[in-house]
């Protein structure tokens, strides 16, 4: 789309014009232009697929309440290929992070969805053979295994102050991030965008570790800190490219 006029981009990308495009383009063309290539280069398809970046966009954004972005990637998914239950399965990843506030702002995603696409979330079939952790040395061993043997200072006060809410956040936390419709790869990078967006370092640092784990690349972790860019700004790169080498690009 590189000699392609901005106000047309976004008419085929969201089915109007938004008004703040209009804005845009009246105050400053040239700014337009220039944030229109950036997202179209961010947004291709890379070591992470359009669709999958859009995903993420959504999680980001229900993280952070922000509704009006998170409809408008809704719809960029669902355009790419998405299913209502990857948005759902996506949307309950944000609980563990940034609590129910998260979910009761992604409801509305769902809502689009359901309407944009004329069907209905469907029940999930997840499967229910999840081990489930039944004591608080299990939830010791289980972030063990999380962390490569360094248990966080979090989960230490957590298990002093209120063992049984340590419990079953940890079986939340498990089950969330378990593979569903997404995969446990996707998840830890949404989680990445989410904290990055919103400069959380200690939350960075666990889900990049978390998704390495599962498979990521840097260059997957690094398109997610530039995806999360067109919705938090500069401040997401500088937050998540503490994390990479340039050694792996």
């Amino acid at each position: 789309m590189t000699n392609q006029d901005p106000l047309k981009f976004f008419e085929q990308v969201y089915g109007e014009i938004p008004e703040w495009v209009q804005k845009m383009s009246c105050f400053s063309p040239k700014a337009l232009e220039y944030y229109t290539k950036l997202r179209h280069e961010i947004m291709a398809d890379g070591a992470i697929s359009k669709k999958d970046k859009e995903l993420i966009l959504v999680g980001i954004n229900a993280a952070r309440r922000y509704k009006r972005s998170m409809i408008y990637h809704t719809k960029g998914a669902i355009d790419s290929g998405a299913t209502i239950m990857e948005i759902a399965d996506i949307l309950t990843v944000c609980i563990i992070s940034r609590g129910i506030p998260a979910w009761l702002t992604g409801i509305e995603a769902i809502r689009f969805a359901e309407s944009y696409t004329n069907t209905k979330l469907e029940e999930s079939n997840m499967s229910n053979n999840l081990v489930t952790l039944d004591n608080i040395d299990d939830c010791i061993c289980y972030y063990n295994e999380e962390t490569g043997g360094s248990i966080p200072l979090w989960v230490e006060l957590l298990k002093k102050a209120s063992p049984n809410v340590l419990q079953r956040y940890s079986n939340l936390r498990k089950l969330v991030l378990s593979d569903h419709v997404v995969s446990r790869k996707i998840k830890e990078l949404v989680l990445v965008g989410v904290n990055v967006a919103e400069r959380y370092r200690d939350g960075v640092k666990i889900h990049v570790n978390g998704a390495k784990k599962h498979g990521a690349t840097d260059k997957e972790i690094a398109e997610v800190c530039l995806v999360a860019v067109l919705t938090a700004g500069i401040p997401a790169w500088f937050e998540g490219s503490d994390f990479l080498s340039l050694d792996e690009k």
